[in-house]
């Protein structure tokens, strides 16, 4: 007598290593106990990570975290300036005050019981705080929608306010600025807009004139502080995720999947020519002037763009 072989569930192919979308859903909406009711808590457990991931803002501020991670004592007050809602202090794990020109009128991390994030209305330009009013400052991506006339103003408020240390980042260079502009025409052909994008292309990425300025900004403004700066995010993992977003969007169950180990990957070293560059200020020991500027030996004397 034959021994009946087991039903192979439906809409799933024998040997399959992913389920399919049929089965993620039903598995979304069972219970039950045993090994498939296992299997349905954690696809369900899965599904509510996915659509928690936020991996765009994770990565920009990864260096920042990196940097501030285990630093504890007089390194506690911190300050994001261009936070938005999903910014610094839902990484870091701590109270962060955040400036930005507007916030949603409820501001709610899923978390943590209650905010870290102090939502402060405040222009980069003007910020309205004394002088060393924070241990450590960070801004990244924010330099860069501002008017180029208004750049080298908001980084002398950020090491104004900084008491210790200013960690700053931005898109930087030729290949972000080319990027940028033909992401942008892709987007425009395709019928998305993005005005994150927009801002980048109409109001210039920064480049060389800008590394310049921020030379000449900290020794006139903190002779005191030391500066160094590495790439982050490199252009190839950056096209080849920008590509997959098409084929894979935020609202797909596989998003996580494929999307998180890349953003993984991709978070790791520092590129010499990555989209973006990260400047670290910090006050040098005794608080007197000294060798002000410092940077990773492998990198030239000057960057081209």
């Amino acid at each position: 007598m034959s021994q009946e072989k087991p039903p192979v569930p439906s809409g799933r192919r024998r040997g399959g290593l992913l389920p399919n979308a049929r089965d993620i859903k039903a598995w979304e909406e069972g219970g039950g106990r045993g090994l498939r009711g296992f299997l349905r808590r954690t696809i369900r457990a899965y599904l509510r990570w996915n659509r928690a991931l936020l991996l765009d803002p994770w990565i920009r501020y990864r260096p920042a975290v990196q940097l501030l991670e285990g630093q504890t004592g007089d390194l506690q007050r911190t300050l994001d300036v261009g936070s938005g809602e999903n910014g610094l202090a839902r990484f870091l794990g701590r109270e962060v005050v955040g400036v930005d020109l507007d916030f949603p009128a409820t501001v709610r991390w899923s978390n943590h019981p209650a905010t870290l994030l102090r939502a402060i209305r405040a222009t980069a330009t003007a910020l309205p705080f004394r002088d060393g009013a924070f241990d450590t400052v960070v801004s990244m991506d924010m330099i860069e929608h501002l008017p180029t006339g208004e750049r080298p103003k908001a980084l002398r408020e950020m090491l104004r306010v900084a008491r210790r240390t200013a960690i700053v980042g931005f898109p930087y260079g030729r290949r972000s600025r080319e990027f940028d502009r033909s992401a942008l025409a892709v987007e425009r052909d395709r019928g998305i807009e993005l005005g994150w994008r927009q801002e980048h292309v109409l109001r210039g990425t920064p480049g060389e004139e800008f590394h310049d300025e921020i030379i000449r900004t900290v020794g006139a403004v903190r002779p005191e502080m030391t500066l160094s700066w590495f790439g982050h995010e490199g252009m190839r993992g950056l096209r080849l995720r920008w590509r997959l977003q098409f084929l894979i969007s935020k609202d797909s169950r596989l998003y996580g999947l494929v999307f998180f180990p890349l953003y993984r990957l991709h978070s790791r070293g520092r590129p010499k020519h990555g989209y973006r560059r990260i400047y670290v200020f910090k006050k040098a020991a005794g608080g007197k002037p000294g060798d002000r500027v410092r940077r990773p030996a492998r990198n030239s004397v000057r960057d081209p763009d």
